[in-house]
């Protein structure tokens, strides 16, 4: 039997004519979706896509079925939607997920206000990384997640809540007269990476491949942020960290584009459209866009 996994990474690599395109949208590897789409065409019988071109395009029979494939999908997550929103006006209950990025310390600091004021409100928070949250979300196990990466969707809602400062870390102490180190300097040196879990991997890659910069990769990953400033005391290279996640800032300065414009990562939240509909989520979707920026910008580093 098919499942809707691999409906999904079919649907997504019609409608972006690429596997490649679609892995990147649903947070997984290319042969992940490609492994999931030949499945599902050894199980239905037939081939949904002709491959080998410069796009990927449909077959005959993938013309015929991608509108089915778009039904099943849509009544599965209408389906999933209303459960959702009566399970969470009965609870009175917001599940919230988020990457390491946003920090379990600073997300507590800024939801305290909303805890005190709706004290009948259970908000459960979980951390993981964005594919994993991603999935979660999808199968309606998370409300709103909170982040950076995750896919757009006409079903979701998007709100950007906060922005870091992404800092280059270096060996030794920075001039605290330098205003700013560009890209273009940041990519002749060996650079440091993490696991990307939390999306910080991704969003360092893309400003380098925007601004057309080659890059010295070191072969190994770093688990966490702490992990990367170790490395670069160590001399295995440079990192990229924002600098909430800093922890000396003497070894840091500001990442700069070539104009010297700082660089930010902005951090957003999600959450499907028929979340609103409970009262209680109603008022927190509130509270993130009236209360949540504004405090930010006062635990801004």
């Amino acid at each position: 039997m098919y499942s809707l996994t691999s409906l999904t990474y079919a649907a997504a690599a019609a409608r972006l004519k690429s596997f490649s395109a679609a892995a990147r949208e649903c947070g997984v590897s290319q042969p992940t979706v490609s492994s999931a789409v030949a499945e599902l065409e050894a199980v239905l019988g037939t081939t949904l896509f002709i491959r080998g071109g410069r796009q990927l395009e449909l077959s005959s029979s993938g013309t015929r079925l991608l509108p089915r494939i778009h039904d099943i999908l849509r009544t599965v997550s209408a389906l999933q939607n209303e459960t959702n929103a009566l399970t969470a006006t009965a609870r009175s209950e917001l599940r919230i997920g988020f990457t390491p990025l946003v920090d379990a310390r600073r997300v507590a600091l800024l939801l305290d206000p909303f805890r005190t004021e709706y004290s009948d409100v259970h908000l459960l928070l979980f951390e993981s990384g964005v594919s994993d949250l991603e999935q979660r979300f999808e199968a309606g196990q998370l409300d709103i997640v909170i982040g950076t990466g995750f896919k757009k969707a006409r079903s979701r809602k998007h709100l950007k809540l906060l922005k870091d400062r992404l800092m280059l870390c270096t060996q030794g102490e920075t001039s605290a007269t330098t205003s700013g180190i560009t890209l273009a300097t940041a990519s002749q040196h060996r650079l440091l990476m993490t696991q990307d879990l939390c999306g910080l991997a991704t969003i360092t890659l893309n400003l380098f491949e925007n601004a057309k910069l080659a890059l010295d990769i070191y072969p190994g990953r770093a688990m966490s942020y702490s992990a990367l400033e170790d490395w670069v005391d160590l001399g295995l290279g440079n990192a990229i960290i924002p600098a909430n996640h800093i922890r000396n800032s003497a070894h840091a300065c500001p990442l700069v584009d070539a104009e010297g414009t700082e660089i930010y990562l902005e951090i957003e939240a999600v959450w499907k459209t028929s979340l609103a509909s409970a009262e209680h989520a109603a008022n927190f979707l509130t509270y993130l866009h009236h209360v949540v920026p504004r405090l930010a910008r006062g635990l801004a580093p």
